[in-house]
């Protein structure tokens, strides 16, 4: 389960801006259940912003999912307070895969000359790169969680004959002409081939693709709060609620200008 959190700015009646009076913080708290059955609560708070945030009201009302608050987009948790926001770890790279599978559907590239390299630090995609056995050559996949991959590496060699190559490695990355990485900025940029990424990096001397916002699904975009990204709470919803069904988002792609491109 998580909390999001909502701002609200009181009306300014005549009486308080002549009088200048602040108003008194107000909350609320509901519980809201997610199209599969769990839960996330949304606390509303009312608040003068003329006064600092109350972080200790707000960890206090989100109790035990203090350390897993969903904030408005561009807020920040005070350094002092006993709170943490919510950071997304796996449902970004998911979209990115999804998304890139679709892209190079598009692209309609000669297989046979792909090579895709695959940064997945936590293993998070071993259920999920499937989809791209039909359209390279190579897949390698750079990884600190080997053991995830186990699996997965033994499937793709008895039906398909192809070695998954696993290494915790990326020296040899660069010798591939697809990346999927989830910052660019992790990628020299003298590289030349095609880079997915959700966080390209300006005047990178490659392709780039990067998707666009995901829509959600109806039921879950109907109860993400108007201040929350909506990547951010499906991400919670994905991670922390099993919402497994949005592990299967995708958006499309578009590609950044590159120095070749200038």
């Amino acid at each position: 389960m998580f909390a999001t959190l909502g701002i609200l700015q009181p009306q300014k009646s005549f009486y308080r801006r002549v009088l200048r009076r602040k108003v008194k913080d107000t909350f609320s708290c509901s519980r809201v259940t997610l199209p599969n059955d769990f839960s996330f609560y949304h606390i509303q708070l009312t608040h003068d912003p003329d006064l600092p945030l109350p972080w200790d009201r707000i960890a206090q009302t989100a109790g035990a999912f203090r350390s897993r608050l969903l904030l408005p987009q561009g807020m920040t948790v005070a350094g002092d307070a006993d709170a943490a926001a919510f950071l997304p770890q796996k449902l970004p790279l998911r979209l990115l895969c999804n998304s890139s599978v679709r892209m190079l559907e598009q692209l309609q590239l000669p297989a046979q000359q792909q090579n895709l390299c695959v940064f997945d630090p936590q293993g998070v995609l071993w259920d999920a790169l499937e989809p791209f056995v039909p359209l390279v050559a190579q897949l390698r996949v750079v990884t600190d969680d080997l053991l995830a991959y186990g699996e997965t590496a033994e499937r793709f060699r008895r039906k398909y004959g192809l070695s998954l190559l696993l290494t915790p490695d990326d020296t040899d990355a660069a010798q591939s002409n697809l990346l999927l990485i989830d910052n660019a900025a992790d990628v020299p940029l003298t590289y030349e081939g095609r880079v997915f990424t959700n966080h390209p990096v300006p005047r990178m001397n490659a392709a780039v693709y990067t998707p666009a916002p995901p829509e959600l699904p109806p039921d879950f975009a109907a109860l993400c709060p108007p201040e929350i990204d909506p990547l951010v709470f499906a991400s919670a919803a994905y991670e922390l609620c099993a919402a497994d069904t949005l592990g299967e988002l995708w958006s499309p792609m578009r590609e950044q200008l590159t120095v070749n491109s200038l």
